[in-house]
């Protein structure tokens, strides 16, 4: 839905939103539509009334206000917003929710290029700012810039960092496949990474250690039960996981053996099962433990 109009009403905008989202999945939640009725009221109390006002104003609304407006920016995909997120960005309460709307809008390079600024100077810093680091793989995890998949590559191999980063890197990696052909030094450091990333004390490291590894060893690479697949390496790891680590994935519903299973399935047969973790735990309304101090 592009808006490219800063006089657009923003109340208007919402409603159209709202009209187009009910006829693709039925009636929104009651209890979210008069949430963001408050907020425009809000937001209208203090002269934001236009898609022009929202950009001026943003960088000195309250955290709330600041952080619904980084969300309306994402929900209307206002694509001229861009220089004001990356603005905004500097403040750490709505940093990640800026990252993420910036990397769900059309490339920008600028964005792009800014992103891997911050990732550079973070890692080489001695004391690397993990909330930073954070946004980063947030608003790299939807490009195929190969400046961003070394940086990616870079932050999931690196020991030093909090579990949960690295763990976020390994997301990123394993979703969108950044990382090249099997062939290129590049390749080979992410597998290097997920392999060691097995035996990692932290949870998320291991669990989207797995995920590289299942995403990296399916037929796009190596072809179906291929024997030059590098990944055989890691099946007396792996069924050991999904013997005895009856653990939930962090945030998720499954367990760290069914995701066993599942790469398993991905390093013998060339593609992930058909009825996934996900699907098997489905319903399941617990969720693993999720630490990201």
């Amino acid at each position: 839905m592009q808006r490219n109009n800063l006089a657009n009403d923003l109340a208007t905008l919402c409603s159209r939103y709202r009209e187009q989202a009910a006829k693709k999945v039925g009636l929104q939640s009651v209890t979210a539509s008069r949430d963001r009725a408050r907020k425009l009221s809000r937001l209208n109390s203090q002269r934001v009334i236009t898609v022009a006002d929202l950009l001026e104003r943003l960088p000195g609304l309250s955290p709330s206000l600041k952080r619904f407006g980084v969300e309306l920016i994402s929900m209307l995909e206002i694509r001229q917003a861009v220089p004001v997120l990356l603005d905004v960005m500097s403040d750490r309460t709505v940093r990640a929710t800026c990252a993420h709307t910036l990397s769900g809008l059309e490339y920008n390079a600028k964005a792009i290029r800014r992103f891997i600024e911050i990732g550079n100077r973070e890692l080489a810093s001695d004391n690397p700012d993990r909330f930073w680091l954070e946004a980063v793989i947030l608003g790299l995890g939807s490009t195929d810039d190969p400046r961003a998949a070394e940086l990616l590559v870079t932050i999931f191999e690196r020991v030093d960092l909090p579990g949960w980063v690295r763990g976020d890197a390994g997301d990123k990696l394993g979703c969108v496949g950044p990382v090249g052909d099997r062939r290129t030094q590049l390749f080979r450091r992410c597998r290097d990474a997920a392999l060691r990333g097995l035996e990692d004390e932290s949870i998320d490291v291991q669990f989207w250690s797995m995920y590289v590894i299942g995403s990296l060893a399916g037929e796009p690479y190596w072809g179906k039960r291929s024997s030059a697949n590098p990944f055989k390496v890691a099946l007396k790891k792996l069924r050991q996981i999904a013997a005895n680590d009856h653990r939930l994935a962090p945030g998720y519903w499954w367990s760290m053996s069914s995701e066993a299973e599942d790469v398993i399935c991905c390093i013998e047969n060339g593609h992930w099962p058909e009825n996934d973790a996900a699907e098997r735990w489905k319903g399941h309304p617990e969720r693993g433990e999720s630490n990201r101090d």
